[in-house]
C-alpha cells in the first residue's frame, strides 16, 4: 500500500510542478523545418500595372509640301537629318509669343514643319524634364515622342516634309532630341525667350 501511495504522490507532483526547460538549444532563424518552403515567388519582368504607351507614328502617306523656300529651310534649326521650319512664327520672337493666345488648357500652338533627309527615318522627342511645358503636335493631340518614316531615296532632295508643330505653356528654350539609325542629335528651339 505504501508503494501505491508513493506512486500517487509522485504522479501528483509531476502534474503540478513547473516544466523542466529543454536543455537543447532553440533552432536559429536560419534553420527551416524540412516541410517549409524557403523559395521566393517568381519575379516578373515588369509589374502588371506598368504600361508603355506606343510611340506615335507618321508614315509617308502623310507627307506634305509646306511651301517654305530654300532660304527659310537653310535658316531652320537642324538636328541630324531633321530641320524644323517655323510656318507661323519667327524663332525667339517674344512679342509674337506674348500675342499668341493659349487654348482652354493653357497651350500656345505653333506650326513647325519637319523636313527629313530622303530615305532616313527619325524620331523626335521632347525631354522628360520639359513635358509639363511642351509637347509635339505632329498628330491629332499632344505627344512626347513621334517617329517619322523614311520616305524617298537617300539620293533624293530632302523633300520629306511633315506638317505639325509644338504646343508650349510658357516661353521656353526647348531642347528637342532627334534620333535616327546613324545617331542622335539635339537642337534648342526658342519659343518666346529671345535668345537660347
Amino acid at each position: 500500500m505504501r508503494v501505491v501511495t508513493l506512486v500517487g504522490v509522485l504522479l501528483l507532483s509531476a502534474c503540478t510542478t513547473a516544466p523542466v526547460p529543454d536543455p537543447r538549444p532553440a533552432p536559429t532563424a536560419s534553420v527551416a523545418p524540412a516541410s517549409v518552403s524557403t523559395a521566393l515567388p517568381p519575379v516578373s519582368a515588369a509589374p502588371a500595372s506598368v504600361s508603355v504607351a506606343p510611340v506615335a507614328q507618321r508614315d509617308c502617306a502623310s507627307l506634305v509640301s509646306v511651301g517654305l523656300g530654300g532660304d527659310a529651310w537653310r535658316a531652320a534649326p537642324v538636328a541630324g537629318p531633321a530641320a524644323f521650319g517655323a510656318l507661323d512664327y519667327r524663332w525667339g520672337d517674344r512679342a509674337a509669343f506674348a500675342e499668341r493666345a493659349p487654348d482652354a488648357q493653357g497651350w500656345r500652338r505653333f506650326k513647325v514643319a519637319l523636313r527629313l533627309r530622303g530615305g532616313t527615318p527619325a524620331t523626335v522627342t521632347v525631354p522628360a524634364a520639359r513635358r509639363e511645358v511642351a509637347a509635339l503636335t505632329y498628330r491629332n493631340g499632344l505627344d512626347d515622342t513621334v517617329s517619322f518614316a523614311a520616305c524617298g531615296a537617300a539620293s533624293d532632295p530632302p523633300t520629306s516634309e511633315f506638317a505639325g508643330g509644338f504646343a508650349v505653356r510658357e516661353a521656353v528654350c526647348l531642347p528637342v532630341e532627334v534620333t535616327w539609325p546613324d545617331g542622335t542629335a539635339r537642337v534648342v528651339l526658342d519659343f518666346g525667350v529671345g535668345g537660347c
